[in-house]
């Protein structure tokens, strides 16, 4: 490696945004003491931070005779401008697609948008958008933006922290042991609200098991609990700061307790022991991952839960408030940029008139009017409306979709380009192939799951011809448009500042304000990080925050087969291939279906089914944390059945196979 002194950088692994730089022998990351990470420790992935793949796509690629080989930049380039005119020319912009991701910088996943919007179509996407689309649009559309409204450290200050459909101890560990640990060390309650018990669960105080797919019912029985009680509803936030309790009161009040509690499959005992301690907190913090989107049915946990702390006025204080548990570097800032089809830069609509102008303004052409596809149907119409796709550090081929149905999707378009790091599913597919820089290699900036935007700096050189997204964004757009200078900047600071003059959320930052410890948008007064968000009101229209209503009924499960439950994916950069096929089970549910709990682990000891015709073998671990009723695997692990939407499985034992 180079001679050069070890500059900080921001680990491109997980939402958390540790701050890093090499070891002397540059060898490994250690970790820098930040905001966010304020012991400088760091996870076991953040260690090999800067360890890159061997297998590096090191030159471009264009595709001839079938077969991908090595090529200039130049021809490489040209390939694409032949390819995308042809198609403008011939089917307008609406063909093309943009895929972008959060382990891409702000100012590349902007530049990716504005390539799109400035070509004249809205069909941009990243899948952060999907991640939490259901958290990320209930604040936006109740408080204000789609983000995490206090900063990690506020968590020291909670008396009580709900973690739900999360596991932040294996997932976001140096958050939760930097800021979650601590306060339940100082005496604050941790519940848990998760059908399978993690990593999580062994620090926690309450451990909830819901049916899969009802947290919301969950959340609006200890609603419903504080109104009856009268305690710890907090009239005078109500009344000063929010609109719709009445109608949110009244409908708590015409729901029927005893069927909420049969449908989400939870005692009345646990709703009583953990609205107590609700009731005697003063401040309670909600920490929320993937697993509370897509309720069973019309089931939405984010609104009922934010429905809950504004009853107990527990929004717009330290110590409070509801956190987006962010798994990957930059799906905050990805979404920010407006890397989605229906928001330009800083989560304004793209049908607002105000929010196009003040693009065209800067760009000098106004985005169009009407939201793209997203990339679930961006991805379905491959080969149809769509005939080209520039896919840039993503990889569609692993949709959670019919690996060949997915295969045919890639194969049917006219021109697809992709840029990316190795060589993957997509690239396979791919007319042209452009090798990118990892982001321990680049300039720009990430946003953590705390809105903190950071600066990263190079601390590697890109292998090869290898080169920055950023600056492979910047030619395409030099030429594929028709306002090349629009796509001229002097480096990534110069993205950055304009990506603040455009959006609402960056309204008075700069690449120079950000300093060494980052800067949360929005800009506080006096130059100050704005934590927490809404202290003195909402970003809504009138200024106050929206009470919803209670969640509609739900007729319990009368499967005898098991739910799927499955953890989180690990990261791209830090998996070291699928995940060991483990298959977590509830003893009792083990024993009615004749396993064996003696079984032989190296042994491959039970087939999970459904619809006959998908199977994954995996070795059981009997494990009383798992509701009865439930069965756990890793994503990864159960990627063959989450492919064809299958959320029920039989699990028999492999004994019977033979």
């Amino acid at each position: 490696m180079s001679d050069r002194t070890p500059d900080e950088t921001v680990c491109p692994l997980c939402g958390v945004g540790c701050r890093l730089k090499p070891t002397a022998d540059e060898s490994r990351a250690q970790g820098v003491a930040a905001p966010a990470n304020p012991d400088g420790r760091l996870c076991r992935n953040g260690v090999t931070a800067f360890d890159t793949p061997d297998d590096r796509l090191t030159t471009p690629l264009v595709r001839r005779g079938g077969e991908l080989r090595p090529a200039s930049w130049e021809t490489a380039y040209e390939r694409v401008e032949a390819s995308f005119g042809s198609i403008l020319r011939a089917d307008g912009p609406d063909a093309l697609a943009f895929l972008g991701a959060p382990h891409c910088t702000n100012e590349e996943n902007y530049l990716l948008q504005k390539l799109a919007r400035m070509l004249g179509t809205n069909n941009v996407d990243n899948r952060s958008r999907l991640c939490h689309a259901s958290t990320a649009r209930i604040l936006e559309d109740r408080v204000g933006w789609p983000a995490t409204t206090n900063s990690l450290a506020g968590l020291r200050e909670a008396d009580v922290i709900l973690v739900a459909g999360a596991n932040p101890a294996e997932r976001q560990p140096v958050a939760f042991n930097s800021f979650v640990r601590p306060a339940v060390n100082d005496g604050a309650t941790l519940v848990h609200i998760e059908p399978a018990g993690n990593r999580t669960t062994r620090l926690a105080d309450i451990h909830v098991t819901p049916r899969p797919g009802t947290d919301a019912l969950v959340f609006d029985c200890l609603s419903r609990r504080l109104l009856a009680a009268e305690t710890g509803v907090d009239r005078s936030f109500v009344d000063a700061r929010t609109r719709g309790f009445e109608r949110f009161a009244a409908s708590m009040a015409d729901a029927e307790p005893a069927a909420a509690l049969t449908a989400a499959g939870v005692t009345g005992e646990t709703i009583e022991a953990v609205a107590s301690r609700l009731a005697d907190a003063d401040r309670i913090a909600g920490l929320v991952g993937t697993g509370i989107e897509g309720g069973t049915g019309a089931l939405n946990a984010p609104e009922a839960l934010l429905n809950m702390l504004l009853l107990t006025g527990n929004v717009g204080r330290r110590g409070s408030g509801l956190y987006v548990l962010r798994g990957l570097a930059n799906e905050q800032g990805a979404a920010d940029a407006g890397c989605v089809p229906d928001r330009l830069p800083g989560h304004q609509p793209v049908t607002a008139a105000t929010a196009r102008e003040r693009v065209e303004s800067e760009w000098g052409v106004a985005p169009p009017p009407t939201p793209g596809k997203t990339a679930t149907a961006l991805l379905e119409s491959f080969g149809g409306e769509i005939r080209g796709a520039l896919v840039v550090g993503e990889n569609p081929a692993i949709s959670k979709r019919d690996r060949e149905w997915v295969q045919r999707r890639l194969d049917a378009i006219d021109s697809l380009v992709a840029v990316d790091l190795v060589a993957n599913e997509t690239t396979r597919h791919a007319d042209v192939v452009l090798p990118a820089a990892a982001g321990t290699e680049k300039a720009g900036t990430f946003t953590n799951l705390e809105r903190r935007i950071q600066r990263s700096r190079p601390v590697q050189t890109p292998p090869g011809e290898a080169r920055p997204d950023r600056d492979i964004l910047a030619d395409l757009g030099t030429r594929l448009t028709d306002r090349p200078s629009a796509f001229e900047y002097a480096d990534a600071g110069a993205v950055f500042d304009e990506l603040c003059r455009v959006a609402p959320t960056h309204a008075g930052l700069s690449d120079a304000a950000i300093g060494e410890g980052g800067r949360q948008w929005p800009a506080g007064e006096g130059g100050e990080d704005a934590d927490p968000l809404y202290r003195e009101r909402f970003e809504t229209p009138d200024g106050y925050a929206r009470f919803g209503t209670a969640q509609p009924f739900v007729e319990p499960d009368a499967t005898d087969e098991l739910r799927l439950v499955t953890g989180g994916r690990t990261t791209d950069r830090s998996a070291q291939g699928p995940a060991a096929p483990v298959l977590r089970i509830n003893p009792s549910d083990a024993e009615e279906r004749g396993l064996d709990d003696d079984v032989d682990e190296a042994a491959e000891a039970l087939v999970v089914v459904s619809n006959g015709d998908v199977s994954v073998r995996a070795t059981p671990e009997f494990d009383p944390g798992v509701r009865r009723g439930t069965a756990y695997l890793s994503a990864d692990a159960a990627d063959p059945l989450l492919r064809r939407g299958i959320e029920v499985v039989s699990v028999r034992s492999a004994d019977a196979e033979r």
